[in-house]
């Protein structure tokens, strides 16, 4: 009798150490290799983000380290040369781990702003793959300038 309740035992501690490796890397609200942008924004420094819960979408704003290192000392959108912003927009979708929660679903859009001598330019890619998209110049201006007016979030 003995033999078997450390037999039991046994079996319930095998069981319960049994793994169930599930992948939680979120590979499609990813840049894919076969996307027109030329670099990872995902790879840059966040900078700050914000939710559009009417859209049901996410947005981070990532810059490259000239772009962060600017945004940590100054209130302003007067980036220096070689500066380079993205805004990127993911559509949501529930968190299978947290109940109540959302996570990027599909990147919706990835926004680029290059400072170059004396001016910004303004890209969009949008699909999937992701493809430049060529917009109207007044609501890229606009997108623009609302992309700019954000500010680095603090954080202790």
């Amino acid at each position: 009798m003995k033999n078997i309740i450390i037999l039991f035992f046994c079996f319930l501690l095998t069981i319960s150490c049994e793994q169930h490796s599930k992948n939680t890397l979120n590979l499609t609200a990813s840049v894919q290799r076969n996307d027109e942008l030329k670099e990872n924004p995902l790879l840059m420094k966040p900078i700050t983000s914000s939710i559009n819960p009417e859209n049901s979408t996410m947005s981070t704003f990532y810059g490259n380290d000239i772009a962060f290192n600017y945004a940590q000392r100054h209130p302003d959108a007067d980036y220096p040369e070689n500066a380079i912003l993205y805004e990127v927009t993911w559509k949501q979708k529930p968190d299978e781990v947290w109940f109540g929660g959302n996570i990027p679903k599909e990147i919706y859009s990835v926004e680029k702003i290059s400072f170059t001598d004396s001016r910004s330019v303004y890209e969009r890619y949008e699909g999937k793959p992701l493809r430049r998209i060529l917009g109207n110049n007044t609501k890229d201006q606009l997108r623009k300038e609302i992309i700019l007016d954000q500010r680095m979030a603090v954080s202790p």
